[in-house]
């Protein structure tokens, strides 16, 4: 599959002079939206009364009835902009025979230095897989006991030391551990590499069944003190942190889960801790929640679309599937059509008498098809075939049919005979004067009555009918690849501007190397109608209001480390569905890379410039990075990456890209249909330089932040959880939105009373 993507890329690379003139509107409205974008952005920036007087009226719409209003900027994909009219579709076939018009000479010698650069990448990434291939084969042929990890990822990659990619989820319920050894018991009787230890063998991840296993080793209950203290809300987080900073058991399967038996606000609860490490997620295609006995609702539950800006950055095409649907269908009707009327398996009287040249081409044709399908077979059942078998597939297809070089050599002398020609010159004209004097006239009318007739698909054998269903179809998907060209041609020149020369300061939130060993923490319940009301005032998305928050609980922690405060922290965005951490999922999203602007250029520590600023980054994030997006995705879904480039060339460069963006950011959102759950934090672990990994996660109708990094950032981490929320208070304060009052004034469950590590 991956070559498949490489000899794409390559062949739109040497379409790329005539797609250029295509694609040009589409360029120029680009940059005119860009321009005004940015235009607005800093007349906002330069004139805060303004803008204040802008959210007013806002708010009063707002009080009218209005539900969205988001005049600031829109979330918008601009590099995908698909043909829906006649008129659109005269334009692009007009621009197509533009496109034709540039000169030969020019196409040719660009094509050409395109072929000579892609050249040496096919032949990269076809040494790359083959030799993983061999090394794979060789660990497996020594330790034929062993189940050997065959494709590598991002995450297997950065692997380092003890610093591995560990996912963790945190549930809080009041019942909800209940059964969950027995559970734990017949999960791991049905998944084999829960029962398996992971190690490396000659620079790839083995598994090995571990004779004696035991669920107790795995599922840890908490006792009832820590540090001498009863377990209860004011300490629950140092409790949590204390076990994640904790390794896995080298020589146990990478997972545990953690039961913790605390009081919350005088009331019994269970908090239980999942640890899984990513490939046993992986190869098992497993989520978090399912370690636990989870018993889900999803009668009432519908699956709404997220308005976060981290997700959907394009429009899937829609014309180019559906062209191929069609081809598809009419294909395998004309090949049934052929197979009936040609196959002498369907049709033996075909060989009771001697066959032509041309019938003979048929059977051929058959008997090939026939055996491409059948080494299409077998290749999915086993690695390969050997030659012996090949000739074997093909006299089997050939006998079935009675296909040897006797029936070819008899073809030709039939077909070269003076007396059958003659015939055949014969049968040929005799056709030839009926068709043009009898049934022309016939075709014609009907091609008229399929004109004249508003319902074209009441004549589907007619010309205007094929041309009537697939025209349009066929300019609709001209114009989806073309916009699919343009990004897949400037993808690394997008690539290397964002990663490298867009923001040429560096930042580190650690200036000395990680140990492994992960902290983490969360903040209090922040009210998601108070987060509405303030995106309704202010036009953002409750991801950008979110974000702003997190900004200024970020420049709080830098007051208090011994770290220079940066202008900007560079950072990688994902978004993640509730659907993919609690139900099996297996939808694929890319990650953006975002500027989170610490200082801003005109007011200090102004959370409305703050918006701005972070409203702009996003929106150029959405409108320049759908290559980056497209990629990632590709990557996590597929493994592109990875597996067409080098794993020391590739670790090296991530190595370095996360030196530079050190911070990773997850936007969690969605429904939750599980029953009894009343918290839930993700974390998704920062693997490489980076050295902190924040997430957003909806839960019902609170949100938290919850932060994990390294340990040595320790406890410095607990002020971001501590002003996230107050963040939001004061930004909702700034614009005049009025608090949400909560059911109770008594803490939350999981909300420490007290800032822990103070």
């Amino acid at each position: 599959m991956q070559e498949q993507y490489i000899f794409l890329s390559f062949f739109l690379a040497s379409a790329w002079p005539f797609l250029q003139r295509v694609v040009r509107s589409n360029s120029e409205y680009n940059r005119w939206a860009d321009r005004s974008t940015n235009a607005d952005v800093a007349a906002h920036a330069a004139c805060k009364p303004a803008y204040i007087t802008g959210q007013q009226r806002a708010a009063e719409n707002c009080k009218k009835g209005a539900t969205h209003f988001r005049p600031e900027v829109p979330l918008r994909s601009t590099k995908f902009r698909f043909l829906v009219s006649s008129a659109e579709s005269y334009r692009v076939a007009k621009q197509v025979m533009i496109g034709f018009g540039i000169s030969s000479m020019v196409n040719l010698g660009f094509s050409l230095a395109l072929t000579i650069l892609l050249v040496p990448l096919l032949i990269i990434a076809y040494l790359v897989k083959w030799t993983r291939k061999c090394r794979v084969r060789f660990v497996r042929w020594k330790y034929p006991s062993y189940v050997v990890v065959e494709h590598n990822s991002i995450r297997s990659i950065l692997d380092q030391g003890r610093n591995h990619g560990i996912f963790t989820l945190l549930v809080q319920g009041r019942s909800i551990a209940d059964g969950a050894r027995n559970h734990l018991a017949h999960l791991a009787s049905s998944r084999r590499l829960l029962r398996s230890n992971l190690f490396t063998r000659w620079g790839v991840y083995v598994w090995k069944e571990l004779d004696y296993f035991s669920v107790d080793s795995h599922l840890v209950k908490s006792p009832g003190l820590f540090r001498g203290r009863p377990i209860t809300e004011s300490n629950i987080q140092d409790y949590v942190s204390d076990v994640t900073s904790k390794f896995l058991p080298a020589r146990l399967p990478p997972w545990q889960v953690h039961v913790v038996n605390c009081l919350m606000n005088g009331e019994e609860c269970q908090v239980c801790l999942v640890r899984v490490h990513h490939l046993l997620l992986r190869q098992e295609h497993l989520t978090l929640a399912d370690f636990l006995p989870l018993k889900y609702s999803t009668d009432d539950w519908t699956c709404l679309e997220s308005d976060s800006p981290f997700t959907n950055l394009y429009t899937a095409p829609s014309a180019l599937p559906r062209l191929r649907q069609m081809l598809i269908e009419s294909f395998s009707n004309y090949w049934n059509d052929f197979l009936y009327n040609n196959d002498p398996i369907e049709r033996p009287e075909i060989l009771k008498k001697r066959i032509g040249l041309f019938q003979c081409g048929k059977i051929a044709m058959i008997v090939l098809v026939c055996t491409l399908k059948e080494l299409a077979r077998q290749c999915r059942k086993t690695e390969g075939l050997r030659f012996p078998e090949l000739l074997a597939i093909v006299r089997r297809e050939s006998s079935k049919r009675n296909f040897s070089p006797r029936m070819v050599l008899d073809s030709v002398l039939k077909t070269f005979n003076p007396v059958d020609v003659f015939c055949s010159f014969v049968t040929w004209s005799w056709y030839i004067m009926i068709t043009s004097l009898l049934k022309t006239p016939v075709l014609l009318l009907r091609e008229l009555q399929a004109l004249n007739s508003q319902r074209k698909h009441c004549h589907p054998e007619t010309l205007t009918y094929t041309l009537w269903c697939y025209l349009p179809l066929m300019f609709q998907a001209m114009r989806e690849a073309v916009s699919i060209s343009w990004i897949a041609v400037t993808t690394p020149k997008v690539i290397l501007e964002e990663l490298f020369f867009k923001h040429p300061q560096s930042n580190r939130l650690q200036t000395i190397s990680p140990c492994g060993r992960k902290v983490v923490a969360w903040s209090e319940r922040v009210d998601v109608e108070l987060v509405r009301k303030i995106a309704n005032v202010t036009g953002a998305t409750e991801a950008e209001i979110l974000l702003t928050a997190t900004v200024d609980a970020l420049k709080e922690y830098f007051r208090h480390s011994t770290i220079n405060i940066p202008n900007n922290v560079f950072a990688t965005v994902k978004f993640v569905s509730q659907r993919a951490i609690f139900l099996r999922n297996h939808e694929a999203r890319g990650i953006l890379c975002l500027a989170l602007p610490i200082r801003t250029p005109f007011f200090n520590d102004d959370l409305i410039e703050i918006l701005q600023v972070i409203q702009k980054n996003v929106h150029d994030a959405r409108s320049r990075q759908s290559a980056i997006y497209a990629i990632t995705a590709a990557e996590t879904s597929r493994g592109v990456i990875s597996s067409c480039l080098p794993s020391v060339l590739l670790k090296l460069l991530l190595n370095q890209l996360t030196k530079r963006y050190s911070f990773c950011l997850t936007h969690v959102d969605g429904d939750l249909p599980v029953e009894g759950v009343d918290t839930a934090v993700y974390w998704r672990p920062p693997q490489g330089n980076c050295n902190m990994s924040m997430t957003l996660h909806k839960h019902g109708n609170a949100v938290r932040l919850g932060i994990m990094g390294d340990a040595l950032i320790g406890p410095q981490h607990f002020i971001i959880a501590r002003t996230f929320p107050k963040s939001v208070q004061n930004l909702a304060t700034i614009l005049g939105v009025p608090r949400t009052l909560s059911r109770s004034s008594s803490p939350s469950p999981l909300s420490p009373t007290t800032s822990p590590g103070y």
